[in-house]
């Protein structure tokens, strides 16, 4: 079994720096037309398999994270869409807050410990409050996808589990120099 990363799960393509949003709702659609186009998937198809899986769970994980996930047929991995909301959608997390990052995992039917596992990984991803900063403050969806799939713009001592939250410098991110990006394991 190969080792989950950011990097197999969201491509360039699929990140949406600032989506303008209505609703959860709108939110979900938006992010499911991308995925589909990605995946050359049906849309409606995307969309209802996210409602489906909406009625038994919530997508808010707290800390201004959602992550809408569902199960579905025709896909071979599971993929990602990113989208940085405005402003922040109501999406039941358990700590009251509304989400302003929102991460759509879509997986193939009837793979559930694969499912599981892309899960688990961008969970550990964005509830990391250091990666959570530096995606609310990138300035374009290179940085963004650099934050997701890669720990380059750390500092040497602010490795995820090391206690350290120092700010990362802020160049690396806002003003679009960019290092060589690596994948995240999970």
């Amino acid at each position: 079994m190969a080792p989950m990363t950011m990097a197999s799960l969201i491509m360039p393509g699929r990140i949406i720096p600032s989506l303008r949003s209505h609703s959860a709702k709108h939110v979900i659609a938006q992010m499911s037309r991308v995925a589909a186009e990605e995946a050359s998937l049906n849309s409606y198809a995307v969309l209802q398999a996210i409602a489906a899986r909406g009625e038994h769970s919530t997508f808010g994980f707290g800390r201004g994270t959602a992550i809408p996930h569902a199960l579905l047929s025709g896909l071979k991995q599971p993929l990602g869409v990113f989208a940085r909301l405005w402003p922040a959608q109501e999406f039941d997390a358990p700590d009251g807050m509304p989400s302003d990052l929102a991460f759509l995992l879509l997986s193939p039917e009837g793979d559930d410990s694969t499912h599981l596992r892309a899960l688990a990984c961008v969970v550990r991803r964005l509830r990391d409050p250091l990666v959570a900063e530096c995606l609310r403050s990138a300035a374009d969806a290179e940085a963004l996808y650099a934050v997701l799939t890669s720990d380059v713009w750390r500092e040497p001592d602010d490795k995820p589990g090391t206690g350290h939250s120092a700010t990362p410098p802020a160049g690396d991110l806002t003003n679009g120099a960019m290092c060589t990006t690596f994948n995240v394991l999970c």
